[in-house]
């Protein structure tokens, strides 16, 4: 029986699974099954039940305030695709494996990795596991929230969310779920979603926007501890009282919301009305963390830019912040102890080089060299990843430093290879909109060309910094400029270098 029969729905969900000969010994045996929650929900890349193709699989329309936005995506480079004929092994001893490289994909995990990843999904919700492997998971949910299983994929993702605190998939998937449900007009799913948040790290990871949005939309009232954690939003900046002492802090906060609002509760609709809703700028927010769908945006409302209630709120935070200086004052005179927050300390993790992670991601980069664009995502990888060993040995700074430059040597070809593949997915569109959609789509992405991040400009910064070689620094700082990647913060980052040049001569 196939490895990958765990994937067929029917009535027996497990099954036995035969270790490859090469790695274990030919009668070893191990059971996992396919978690009850997951079934249909993941994409398989090839064998009898491959439900994935490299062709276009989606293409959709919707309207905002009479634009016309349209969605599409091509069936390539799915980072949670498993394919049933690459080499699985089970690992002798599960904590000496690697951790999965930031921007997981499973084609790439090793062959103990895919192991534990199928692990994974026989329970999706075990905490003991690595995020990097939930991540995979979650980007395949994310392709279904988009174009498939709507339903079920939110719902997991939500059970997810309730046991995996890790603060990017909090934020990642918080976005998702807001902004597909606004994408698919459904916003009783939103509901669900506030009314699933029962944990402090589901609520801290969301945009304050998109908290402000759903709080708004279904008359929900901001509590004093929404305000707190919204403070840099509505402009509040002294927060050094707020980290040391939250709980006074929020005590006196509600004492001044009951004095100058007389509830201990922010009723945003008192503020913004369906006439201001109407002025307020609009952003691009994007929806997905999948590398193979996150081109996709929705426009959404910046609620920080309504003056009335960014004001209201930056005055009750304001006047707290003044009555905790008092309050703290006159408790140092009567001599009581004051309490002081402290963050707990995390254990460092002993980092051991990978081998395998490392022969996965230069392999990766050579199945690339026919597609500058495709490198450019396979640079960044291997950045990522020599930068993480780079205490262990200057051999790996330096093989970031080099990845990094041929990423950047590699920008003009990427560009014009980007614009390629974008001209090609307009024509393919174009049928389905108005006779002046191709020129204009075409013409924007000349314009605009690449509007991705280009971390190795930010990366050579840093290493270049902290090794005292300012001059290169600002030799890249110069580069990212020139480029238009983060110009003004590029352009303050040059500043402060040139200061420490002055300073050495």
């Amino acid at each position: 029986m196939s490895i990958f029969d765990i994937f067929k729905k029917s009535e027996k969900k497990e099954v036995q699974i035969s270790a490859p000969k090469k790695e274990i010994a030919e009668s070893a045996r191990t059971t996992i099954s396919l978690h009850e929650d997951l079934e249909g929900l993941v994409w398989i890349g090839d064998g009898k039940f491959k439900n994935y193709s490299r062709e276009v699989v989606h293409q959709s329309s919707f309207e905002v305030d009479g634009t016309k936005f349209t969605y599409s995506f091509m069936g390539a480079d799915e980072p949670s695709l498993v394919f049933t004929e690459q080499k699985i092994s089970i690992p002798e001893n599960e904590t000496l494996i690697e951790r999965p490289s930031y921007y997981p994909s499973y084609s790439q995990l090793s062959p103990e990795q895919k192991w534990i990843y199928l692990k994974l999904l026989s329970n999706p919700y075990d905490t003991g596991i690595d995020i990097g492997y939930v991540f995979i998971l979650y980007y395949g949910l994310e392709r279904h929230l988009l174009c498939g299983d709507f339903e079920n994929a939110f719902r997991v993702i939500l059970k997810l969310r309730d046991v995996h605190s890790n603060k990017s998939f909090q934020a990642y998937s918080a976005n998702a779920l807001i902004l597909t449900s606004m994408l698919h007009k459904r916003g009783e799913m939103i509901l669900e979603f506030m009314n699933s948040i029962d944990k402090e790290y589901e609520l801290t990871a969301i945009s304050d926007n998109l908290y402000l949005i759903c709080c708004y939309s279904f008359n929900i009232p901001l509590l004093p501890k929404d305000v707190i954690r919204m403070a840099k939003t509505f402009e509040f900046k002294n927060n050094n009282y707020i980290k040391k002492y939250p709980e006074i802090f929020e005590k006196c906060l509600i004492d001044v919301m009951m004095e100058q609002l007389k509830s201990n509760k922010v009723e945003i609709n008192n503020y913004i009305t369906k006439t201001e809703l109407k002025k307020l700028r609009t952003d691009s927010a994007p929806i997905f963390a999948n590398t193979s769908i996150n081109e996709n945006t929705y426009p959404v409302p910046i609620f920080s830019d309504n003056f009335k209630l960014k004001k209201e709120m930056n005055i009750l935070l304001e006047t707290t912040h003044e009555n905790v200086k008092q309050k703290l004052a006159a408790m140092k005179k009567s001599g009581i102890e004051i309490p002081v927050s402290e963050s707990p300390k995390k254990k460092e993790k002993i980092l051991v080089f990978n081998k395998d992670q490392e022969s996965e991601l230069i392999q990766g980069l050579e199945r690339n060299q026919n597609s500058a664009f495709a490198k450019h995502f396979s640079y960044i990888q291997l950045q990522d990843f020599y930068y993480k060993y780079r205490e262990l040995s200057t051999e790996y700074i330096n093989k970031c430093i080099e990845y990094c430059f041929l990423d950047i040597s590699n920008l003009n070809e990427m560009q014009k290879d980007f614009f390629q593949k974008e001209v090609e997915r307009i024509k393919q569109f174009s049928k389905f909109e108005d006779d002046g959609f191709e020129q204009r789509k075409i013409e924007r992405i000349r314009k605009e060309g690449f509007i991705g991040n280009i971390p190795a400009f930010n990366r050579l910064a840093i290493i270049f910094e902290k090794q005292g070689d300012f001059e290169k620094a600002i030799e890249i700082c110069d580069s990212a400029i020139a480029y238009g990647q983060s110009v003004e913060s590029f352009k303050d980052k040059k500043e402060k270098l040139l200061k420490k040049v002055n300073a050495k001569s």
